[in-house]
């Protein structure tokens, strides 16, 4: 009997240009929009195609078992976590394509893994996008089918001729299966690799970063527990500082580790990682830990070990060599945003040291021209007032810094706040001023930077309008909102500014200063959902002073605060 099999690149350019007339697509989603999706996609794409829909899993293996489909798609989300597996069950030949959500994109990957052929993300699916990936699912599957046949005949008795043509068959195969597989494998370790990277640059700190890390990485690639260590100061030992899912009395869970004891020693000693993938051979002494599979990977920063992430797997792991790279990469990943993340600490640490110590130096230098200001007269009691001011501008430059640091590295969690106490603090700072505020109890959702708010409001007005201008601040609710107004007797703003003043570094005038006050006012207003303008004093008459109008949302009165 002689077997003819087409070549691989013909076998390709067969899946992508001859579909059946037309293909049976079984879609199973619990979601009625998805139908509505594939139906507009297939339309505009004119694949001849005949999708045919459930909204049940029940109906949809009833489906397959009774009627000839060429594809199934389906929503793994809304239908249950059992459904990718009852679907393999009853039609174990036929390719699977998923719909996911861009947030299950992880879910979706682990399943590739075991087995799905390729999946659509809702909201991103396009005509291009699924006749891509119905024919990679179409081919691949074919080529499998292929290969099923070519075995199964090669096993049966024959002679030895016909068994050295099916061989030439099945090695054209395997090559462009196994290169449809690698293909495949890539992209789901470059999505490892990204979603670790993502992971790192959204950590506040060492510690939830090493943990998001390794939770990412247990989760993506199948590993049951692990844990992650950093060298210490003394550069003979590490310390354990973020695990998950490992055995009580597990080796590898100890805190201090000295950095000359296997398998430390080559892993943080010299970079090489470590895989053990018949563990309880390998480490009698934590038989009883149900582990079978471990890898240690060095964690690199530049050209320094600074550490190593364990992971485990209860059940049995081969580490194949696509997988050895991915974790080896996934090392120095973590390495860099470790080293990253270090460098802003002690940034960090050292701008807060300077921070304290100048607005200590100011507070000082501001107490000593007060008290000169009091007792000069004539030019040296106006010397003595700029000194003053000059040193009061150095403290809200440092202040309004600090506060920008916090806006940037800080998580927005407005919570009920007294709008009173903020008011208050900043009318405090300017003892000289003229302004008139009537108390009032109304609580906010802000948080404690809200006095900045009046602090750079008051501040503009004193310092555009000089010594004889007179602010006014006013609060009234409408609606479970709280509107703020603070006005001015200043000489205003003129039309042509007003769209511009809340930009970053804008300066108005030839007042001295770095722009960042209202940059600042409008940052915190919308961090704390509300909105911000400025508008005349006087409708029309903008040289009669200026009023910034805001909003905040209103909050239940909180028992037991003073704000």
């Amino acid at each position: 009997m002689k077997l003819k099999l087409p070549g691989t690149r013909d076998a390709f350019r067969r899946g992508c240009e001859e579909v059946s007339d037309p293909l049976r697509l079984l879609v199973v989603t619990g979601s009625p929009d998805d139908a509505g999706l594939i139906r507009q996609a297939l339309a505009e794409a004119r694949l001849p195609a005949e999708p045919v829909e459930y909204g049940q899993l029940a109906e949809g293996l009833d489906a397959l078992r009774h009627q000839p489909f060429d594809l199934v798609l389906l929503d793994p989300g809304g239908l249950g976590p059992s459904a990718i597996g009852e679907v393999r069950g009853v039609a174990p030949a036929i390719p699977l394509i998923l719909l996911v959500s861009p947030e299950s994109l992880d879910a979706a990957v682990r399943t590739l893994r075991r087995g799905a052929d390729d999946y659509l993300i809702r909201g991103e699916i396009t005509p291009e996008s699924l006749i891509c990936s119905i024919r990679h699912a179409l081919v691949v599957k074919r080529l499998e089918t292929m290969l099923d046949r070519v075995e199964h005949l090669r096993r049966e008795p024959g002679g030895s001729g016909e068994g050295r043509g099916v061989a030439i068959g099945v090695a054209d195969i395997t090559a462009q299966r196994r290169t449809e597989e690698r293909v495949r494998r890539r992209n789901i370790h470059l999505h490892v690799i990204n979603e670790v990277v993502r992971t790192a640059t959204s950590s506040a700190g060492t510690d939830e970063l090493l943990a998001g890390i390794l939770e990412k990485t247990r989760a993506l690639l199948d590993f049951d527990g692990g844990g992650a260590y950093l060298v210490g100061h003394n550069h003979s030992t590490a310390e354990l500082v973020a695990e998950t899912g490992l055995p009580e009395g597990f080796s590898f869970r100890r805190r201090i580790v000295g950095l000359d004891t296997p398998p430390y020693d080559a892993v943080i000693g010299r970079g090489i990682p470590c895989f053990v993938e018949d563990y309880p051979r390998a480490c009698p002494q934590d038989a009883g830990a149900g582990i079978q599979a471990f890898a240690s990977i060095p964690v690199v920063a530049g050209k320094r070990v600074i550490g190593a992430v364990n992971l485990v797997s209860r059940g049995a792991h081969v580490f194949s060599p696509d997988e050895r790279e991915v974790l080896t990469s996934i090392g120095r990943e973590v390495g860099s945003a470790v080293e990253r993340m270090r460098l802003h600490e002690q940034a960090n640490f050292y701008l807060d040291l300077m921070t304290h110590d100048i607005n200590n130096a100011n507070t000082v230098a501001i107490g000593y021209a007060m008290l000169l200001a009091e007792d000069l007269k004539g030019p040296e009691k106006e010397l003595a007032r700029k000194i003053g001011a000059a040193v009061w501008q150095s403290a809200e430059i440092v202040r309004n810094i600090s506060t920008i640091r916090r806006i940037m590295e800080e998580v927005p969690a407005p919570g009920p706040v007294g709008l009173d106490p903020a008011v208050r603090c900043a009318i405090d700072l300017f003892p000289g001023a003229d302004i008139h505020y009537t108390p009032q109890e109304r609580w906010v959702a802000a948080d404690d930077l809200l006095p900045a708010v009046f602090i750079n409001l008051i501040g503009n007005a004193v310092k555009f309008g000089g010594p004889d201008v007179s602010v006014r601040i006013d609060v009234r609710e409408e609606d479970g909102t709280v509107m703020v107004s603070v006005e001015d007797t200043g000489p205003g703003i003129p039309d042509a500014e007003k769209s511009l003043v809340f930009e970053k570094f804008r300066k108005g005038g030839r007042k001295s200063g770095k722009g960042l006050g209202l940059y600042i006012v409008r940052t915190l207003i919308e961090r704390y959902g509300g909105k911000v303008r400025v508008e005349d004093r006087i409708p029309g008459r903008p040289e009669c002073g200026a009023v910034f109008r805001f909003s905040l949302r209103g909050c239940p009165p909180v028992t037991g605060r003073a704000g």
